[in-house]
């Protein structure tokens, strides 16, 4: 809560499980949830809960328990989501439906990314939030900047057109989305781009593609919204960042091309770039205070404590 303060942000995102809360049918575990929003609530931070993971009860008895899924049955998810908005009235200012689920692990398994039934789950929950509290802001759930994978991964942009083929426009407030910057600076075009000191990971300089820079994921995504006639609404980040780290976990070799320096500068530059664009939401930046609970994980590459980006961030007008 200090940090928030010294920092001058006024929105918090935390990730609520479902599964966790209700892990056997009609079966609550509230009081965590209770202490954590109303600390928030009571110091005048508007709070963004990302909802999924659903409890293996409701999940599809044949898909693959080993990673996170969606229900059997939307309306399961859409009456929690319900709940939440009750319960939290007037203290959660939004609700984000689902978690990256252009990936295998947050949609049931390989194989099963599947959009429309992706959208049949937000238009229940939309309908369901906003019957019981209107004032609550959805979110769709964000996507990760991605390729075709096969079985394993569909490209975000991709997904978010098959999104308003299947119906989404008009069943979101704003759309989701995780612009990841890898090693790739924030105002670099991802068609140009090209650093000659990121030795490490070549990715956006070797194989280009939107997904590695933070400016092509927003912008892509904005010209499939501007196109499906659903300007008027804005992108939501609700996670971003770039991590640093002198010995990065596998897979975030990127890590070890970008310096303190780099990060802080690329946090600021992307605040700065989203007040000029007009058409972005709240920004959640990934993360605060990993590097320090979770020092040990691939998490604290992205942790800002004790770092010149928290300082910078600090500095940015609110």
């Amino acid at each position: 809560m200090g940090h928030m303060r010294n920092l001058g942000l006024n929105w918090v995102k935390f990730q609520m499980a479902w599964k966790d809360v209700e892990s056997q049918p009609n079966d609550f575990s509230w009081a965590m949830w209770d202490h954590l929003v109303n600390a928030y609530s009571a110091n005048g931070i508007n709070i963004l809960l990302s909802i999924p993971k659903a409890p293996d009860w409701a999940r599809p008895f044949d898909d693959d328990k080993s990673a996170e899924g969606p229900p059997q049955d939307p309306a399961e998810y859409a009456e929690f989501v319900a709940l939440v908005a009750d319960r939290y009235r007037g203290r959660v200012q939004a609700v984000e439906i689902w978690n990256e689920q252009n990936l295998w692990y947050e949609a049931g398994g390989a194989g099963r990314i599947n959009p429309a039934a992706y959208v049949n789950l937000l238009q229940q929950s939309y309908r369901a939030i906003k019957a019981t509290n209107p004032d609550m802001i959805v979110v769709s759930g964000a996507l990760t900047p991605a390729g075709n994978v096969g079985d394993l991964a569909m490209d975000d942009v991709q997904y978010l057109q098959e999104m308003y083929n299947a119906g989404a426009k008009g069943y979101f407030d704003a759309l989701g989305a995780h612009p990841s910057g890898y090693n790739c600076p924030a105002l670099s075009d991802w068609r140009t781009v090209n650093d000659a000191t990121a030795t490490n990971f070549r990715g956006p300089f070797e194989n280009r593609h939107h997904s590695w820079c933070f400016r092509g994921t927003m912008e892509s995504y904005r010209e499939v919204m501007t196109a499906n006639g659903d300007a008027g609404k804005p992108i939501m980040p609700t996670e971003f960042g770039w991590a640093v780290s002198g010995k990065p976990f596998p897979g975030y070799e990127y890590a070890r091309d970008n310096t303190p320096e780099e990060q802080a500068r690329w946090i600021v530059e992307a605040y700065d770039l989203a007040k000029k664009w007009g058409w972005v939401g709240p920004m959640f930046l990934w993360n605060l205070d990993y590097g320090v609970t979770a020092a040990n994980t691939e998490l604290a590459a992205f942790g800002i404590i004790n770092t010149p980006a928290y300082d910078a961030l600090a500095g940015i007008p609110k």
